[in-house]
């Protein structure tokens, strides 16, 4: 379960609900920086031109000179030449005393019809000859003259228009690869970000179904800490829960076999003092056979509880030979063997063969098997316990020769409480055994698998079980 919350928060998911969530937010600033990009790029287009336009009237206005009464102008080709570019832009002056114009284009627009300060300048946009121009207007007082002398430069736009026009389209470009770099790494940021989190999920991923020990906080980033021990203190209330159910499962057990095997004892006591009765037999007889269903399916379910409750921490695994294991187990329903009339077979490998595991589970998963195995097989039939090295560890096979399992009932065969036809006509099974087995091996890491026996009838189980230190 844990493993499966913490993989929903660390997944794809997340990435795309992150995505989807900046998509509106980078359109809005992409579109922000768009409008001030566009302002910014005007602004400085405009203030580097009118730095060299005013540098232009500033150099007409300082080579302004009066000679006996009237204006001489003595205009270098410099000055022009610094307005000149590859694209040709139009340039335009005049210079005026008062109303009069003393040189220049006279029908230039007018930016200071009441005149300049000595050296105010003012720029302002105009229309000269069909098209838009930028004008400079600059004021001079020259001695020997009574009215101020203005003197005005006009530069056709186009120029300025095409350098906005290749800066948006760069500013564009640039925004445009902002913006696909951001989406692709962006995933790979959410990812890198949410490895402690995925660190935590495979951790958990590796544990086995009831190990719930609190995570780790080492290395958690200081975002999910708060997450992590909500979720360790989740963990600590479940662990309670769970020991309590283990020491209930404990005390019921002594509890409740007591009271039964006393009933039994008392029926076996009743029905040899009242065998004359041929009714109080029957009677006797039908309570005995209810006290032994119900003592199985009480064992049973206690037996399931322990399986689905038993974690056996690392420390309590054994390297233990699994010969011995399988002969001990082997030798113990013997007695039940011969009491059906069954043959028990026994083969051993050849060398020991080492499994590491929990010896108790595991002699309590071999057994319910062998117990299984003997129940429903037939008077005079046999069962077999055998074993076998495989490359990557033990297998234990347990063979009978007793109405087997269909392939397609087998499924059905490892739900609780599901009794198979064999298992009514027969001896009224509880639909526990089998279930109980594959808790058993869920538990201790243990492979099971159902198949038709080597002799075309009966049931092979098979239990692979990963093999100890020094198995060889």
């Amino acid at each position: 379960m844990t493993g499966r919350v913490l993989a929903a928060l660390s997944r794809g998911s997340l990435t795309g609900r992150v995505l989807r969530g900046m998509v509106l937010p980078m359109g809005v600033l992409a579109l922000l920086l768009g409008l001030g990009g566009a302002l910014a790029i005007r602004s400085a287009v405009e203030t580097v031109n009118d730095r060299i336009l005013g540098a232009a009237s500033r150099a007409i206005a300082e080579s302004l000179t009066v000679d006996e009464g009237e204006i001489a102008l003595d205009l270098s080709p410099a000055i022009f030449g610094m307005l000149e570019d590859s694209e040709r832009d139009n340039v335009y002056y005049s210079v005026r005393e008062g109303e009069r114009v003393v040189t220049g284009y006279r029908d230039l627009p007018n930016l200071a019809p009441l005149g300049l300060r000595d050296t105010e300048v003012r720029f302002g946009n105009g229309v000269y000859r069909g098209l838009p121009v930028r004008i400079v207007s600059e004021g001079r007082r020259i001695s020997g003259l009574a009215q101020p002398v203005i003197v005005e430069v006009a530069e056709t736009l186009a120029t300025r228009q095409r350098i906005e026009q290749r800066l948006f389209i760069g500013l564009v470009l640039l925004e445009a690869t902002l913006i696909g770099l951001t989406l692709l790494l962006l995933p790979i940021a959410v990812r890198w970000g949410m490895r402690p989190l995925t660190a935590l999920r495979q951790e958990m991923d590796q544990r086995v179904a009831q190990d719930i020990t609190p995570l780790p906080l080492g290395g958690v980033p200081v975002e999910l800490r708060d997450l992590v021990i909500a979720f360790n203190g989740m963990l600590n209330r479940l662990d309670v829960t769970l020991q309590r159910m283990r020491q209930f499962t404990a005390d019921a057990s002594h509890q409740l076999r007591t009271p039964l095997s006393i009933l039994r004892t008392h029926i076996a006591v009743l029905r040899a003092t009242s065998s004359d009765n041929a009714t109080a037999a029957a009677s006797l007889a039908d309570i005995d056979h209810a006290s032994a269903r119900l003592q199985r399916l009480v064992i049973q379910l206690l037996a399931l509880a322990r399986a689905e409750n038993a974690a056996p921490p690392e420390e309590s695994l054994e390297t233990v030979d699994a010969n011995e294991l399988a002969a001990r187990v082997a030798a113990d329903h013997a007695p039940e063997a011969i009491a059906r009339d069954i043959e028990l077979r026994f083969e051993r490998a050849r060398a020991p063969v080492l499994v590491r595991t929990q010896p108790l589970l595991a002699a309590e998963l071999i057994g319910n098997l062998l117990d299984n195995a003997i129940r429903y097989n037939h008077a005079q039939g046999w069962v077999t316990i055998a074993l076998e090295r495989v490359s990557d560890g033990v297998m234990i096979l347990i063979e009978d020769d007793g109405p087997g399992i269909a392939p397609e009932d087998r499924a059905r065969a490892l739900t609780r409480f599901s009794r198979l036809e064999r298992d009514a006509a027969r001896v009224g099974g509880s639909g526990l055994g089998l279930p109980i087995a594959e808790a058993l091996a869920e538990t201790l890491g243990v492979r099971l698998g159902l198949e038709t026996a080597t002799s075309g009838r009966g049931l092979l189980v098979r239990l692979w079980f990963p093999a100890g230190r020094h198995s060889g």
